[in-house]
């Protein structure tokens, strides 16, 4: 099957799950996997035997930010020692990508060898139940089984034997899906049951249950309208998202269970209870349309003023996130309970603030911000209010995250023009946040306002020049005057990035020392300082490339 690696590097965790079932198929019990984000130490996998390192990266293509990535890793692994350093990549790498990996195998004292999505997919080919097992739902496959036997019961001629061999059949089917999930069913008039198991083969992982129906399948949409009328419950976002109730699971009542949180009591769950579950938030427009999802990890539940609290963070870690979830009781029962979200954005620690990827942390703050901007959508930020009110028929958006989503597209722009590594926002000030608009707009070819209203163009210049300069600077409002500077860096975070070379323009100029001017003049003297600078209510304007000619009749001095 074709290996869909562009959706796979939007969700790291399903990723990371592929590489760790090749390398236990490649080296079974010599091989120990760790998947950290940020704090793995540059290693994803040791083979002890070996002394080798492998780490895993899952984006598709080997820019400044990529390649950035992954000599950090590659610094942190070699603190480790190891005899050898795999990179595992599905990157189709070019001959450039080549060389930019063997000039930096050339740095270190150990073996560097570089897999890319051939050596993946080759790989894959040889175990084909690794990519279904990560690319398709084995469940849903087990519950087409289960679909087909009961309609086949009409028919079965040759009795009950005719019943179990068949039965046969399909259990040897269902075990084909995933290489570490074995699954039975059983049949009791018109219900199903379906138990899944480890196979005893299988390496250890972490175990998530997804909570999504995929809202563009139409059979898996009418499979979850036939599970909500047998009693399931259906969660709204306001009136304008909603988390669908789980196939494997078919709940009534309260609003907990479907969540997979449990509790026996109708006020929430045992508090702190575990939720190892994957949820995935959409969009919803007043059309019915869906918006791209944010994939968000479940990780505890506690109790709630109205019914329980789901604690849980996105896939890059830097989202940390509350659903607080209505008993149904009280919103009527019939029709689920209204969830809203509390959000706190930031890491805890600045190392794993810098090692996430701008790019998906882009992506998760688009899809926020898309929520943010859906009808009756209960979103708050962390700090700004501790209750969300989750009867109000006509919320505002809070704005919050359209900024930050604009802040974020210029951070991946600016690591991939200038190749340095920048911090998380979560860290920065206000005038990190200036710089990085300034930043962007001058790459984007624009005129940008420039926050250097004290700066001076000092000139030493000739009596004559001298003269022209008072001719046209001395007298209010003064002339534009344009000029180049070199050498000025800006930072954002502590990190110092060239703007080399940069435009500027004073909108009117003036003489910032013409008494010393004059009184030079006046002595005769034939060298004499010029100090030029902005003149009060002139704008500064800056740009990566010279400005246009002006007019003659414009008056204005280069």
């Amino acid at each position: 099957m074709r290996i869909p690696w562009d959706e796979l590097s939007e969700s790291p965790a399903k990723a990371e799950q592929l590489f760790d079932l090749i390398l236990h198929s490649l080296y079974r019990d010599r091989v120990v996997t760790t998947n950290g984000t940020g704090g793995d130490g540059g290693i994803d996998a040791w083979v002890e035997d070996l002394g080798q390192a492998v780490e895993f990266k899952s984006f598709t293509k080997l820019g400044k930010s990529q390649r950035a990535q992954v000599t950090r890793s590659l610094d942190r692994a070699a603190k480790k020692n190891p005899r050898s350093w795999v990179l595992v990549a599905p990157v189709h790498a070019t001959l450039r990508d080549r060389q930019w990996f063997a000039d930096l195998a050339d740095r270190y004292p150990f073996e560097m060898t570089f897999h890319d999505v051939r050596w993946l997919e080759s790989k894959l080919v040889e175990r084909p139940d690794i990519a279904r097992y990560v690319c398709t739902t084995p469940h849903q496959e087990a519950l087409d089984l289960v679909r087909d036997l009961r309609e086949e019961q009409a028919a079965l001629l040759g009795g009950a034997p005719d019943l179990r061999a068949r039965l046969e059949v399909l259990g040897d089917r269902v075990d084909e899906p995933s290489p570490m999930w074995g699954i039975n069913f059983a049949s009791c008039g018109d219900q199903q049951g379906i138990v899944v198991f480890p196979k005893p083969s299988s390496p250890p992982q972490r175990v998530v249950v997804h909570l999504d129906v995929d809202a563009d399948n139409p059979r898996q949409c009418a499979d979850a309208r036939r599970g909500h009328r047998r009693g399931g419950v259906r969660h709204r976002h306001g009136r304008g998202t909603r988390i669908h109730h789980p196939r494997e699971q078919r709940c009534a009542g309260r609003a907990e269970p479907a969540l997979g949180a449990g509790g026996d009591g109708p006020a929430g769950p045992t508090r702190h209870r575990r939720v190892p579950r994957a949820a995935l938030l959409r969009p919803r427009d007043s059309d019915g349309r869906l918006g791209r999802p944010l994939h968000l990890t479940l990780h505890h539940a506690t109790f709630g003023g109205r019914g329980m609290d789901v604690h849980g963070t996105d896939s890059t870690g830097m989202l940390r996130t509350r659903l607080r979830v209505d008993r149904p009781d009280l919103t009527g029962g019939e029709n689920g309970g209204n969830v809203g979200m509390l959000l706190q954005y930031g890491a805890r620690d600045h190392e794993h603030a810098a090692s996430v990827d701008p790019e998906a942390l882009l992506r998760t703050v688009q899809v926020v911000d898309a929520l943010d901007r859906t009808t009756g959508m209960a979103l708050t930020l962390h700090g700004s209010t501790e209750l969300i009110e989750l009867d109000v028929p006509d919320r505002q958006p809070t704005g919050h995250f359209t900024p930050l989503a604009a802040t974020l597209r210029d951070v991946v722009q600016m690591r991939e023009e200038f190749g340095v590594v920048i911090t998380s926002p979560a860290t920065w000030s206000p005038r990190d946040h200036r710089n990085v608009a300034i930043l962007a707009g001058l790459l984007r070819g624009e005129e940008i306002p420039m926050p250097l209203d004290s700066m001076v163009c000092h000139q030493i210049s000739s009596a004559e020049e001298a003269r022209t300069y008072v001719e046209f600077f001395g007298t209010d409002p003064g002339a534009r005057l344009d000029f180049q500077i070199l050498g000025l860096t800006l930072q954002i975070a502590g990190v110092p990035i060239p703007v080399d070379p940069l435009y500027l323009a004073f909108s009117h100029a003036r003489i910032t020392n013409s008494d010393e001017v004059t009184t030079a003049l006046a002595n005769g003297e034939q060298i004499v300082p010029v100090d030029l600078g902005p003149a009060p209510g002139s704008t500064v304007l800056g740009r990566m490339t010279p400005f246009p000619s002006p007019r003659p009749d414009e008056g204005d001095v280069d």
